[in-house]
């Protein structure tokens, strides 16, 4: 899963989750503390209703970038056994993770929206963005473990066919997990909201990825 196969016939695919036409234009800006700004402007949806957390503090976000790697030398390694079929194989050109503070803020923005699908205008200047999104809920609220949501991304390998790497075909089943090991992937920035809804506690992460993954090969 790399773009050393891309030319100009081939498409970026997304998960399964609809797209969602919601844009506000100040976000194109690419400078971050312009983008910084939009985020103070736009503010948590009404949607939302009553919020119990926004935002990621230091220690999450290295627990982001670190469970990304973890993840992502495992499948650099060939030790992901798991898929339809399985074994993943082996990646010699899987970049580090890093985070980047531009895609955590247009994440952050979408995530307080408090909507459950993928925004259509969170490309940077520098490249297209890639997206994953979990939405976790609970009856009563307990503190999550901010990791689990990458998880859930990850744990899409068990819908990955192998065969399926080279050239690439999506598939929506497993299209979290695509992005995330996508190899030549560098930047990852997330946003994240905990709010109530009826009797429900729910968790949302929006995690944005540069350059974006699941480019399919026409």
């Amino acid at each position: 899963m790399n773009s050393g196969a891309l030319s100009k016939d081939c498409r970026v695919e997304e998960g399964s989750l609809p797209f969602l036409p919601t844009c506000f234009g100040r976000r194109r800006l690419s400078n971050v503390g312009a983008v910084e700004q939009a985020s103070h402007d736009v503010g948590v949806s009404e949607r939302c209703g009553k919020f119990i957390k926004r935002g990621l503090d230091q220690s999450e976000k290295k627990s982001i970038v670190h469970i990304h790697n973890m993840l992502r030398n495992k499948v650099a390694m060939g030790e992901e056994k798991r898929g339809r079929p399985g074994p993943q194989p082996s990646a010699a050109n899987m970049m580090k993770m890093s985070w980047d503070g531009e895609l955590a803020t247009i994440a952050q923005i979408w995530a307080e929206q408090c909507l459950y699908g993928h925004d259509l205008c969170r490309n940077s200047g520098r490249f297209q963005v890639g997206q994953n999104i979990h939405l976790g809920s609970k009856s009563i609220y307990i503190a999550e473990n901010i990791t689990d949501g990458i998880l859930s991304f990850y744990n899409e390998v068990d819908n990955f066919n192998n065969n399926n790497v080279d050239p690439f075909r999506f598939n929506v089943k497993s299209g979290h997990y695509s992005q995330l090991v996508w190899a030549d992937t560098f930047l990852v920035g997330c946003g994240y909201i905990i709010f109530q809804e009826s009797h429900w506690t729910k968790y949302l992460l929006v995690c944005n990825y540069g350059s974006a993954g699941n480019y399919e090969d026409l």
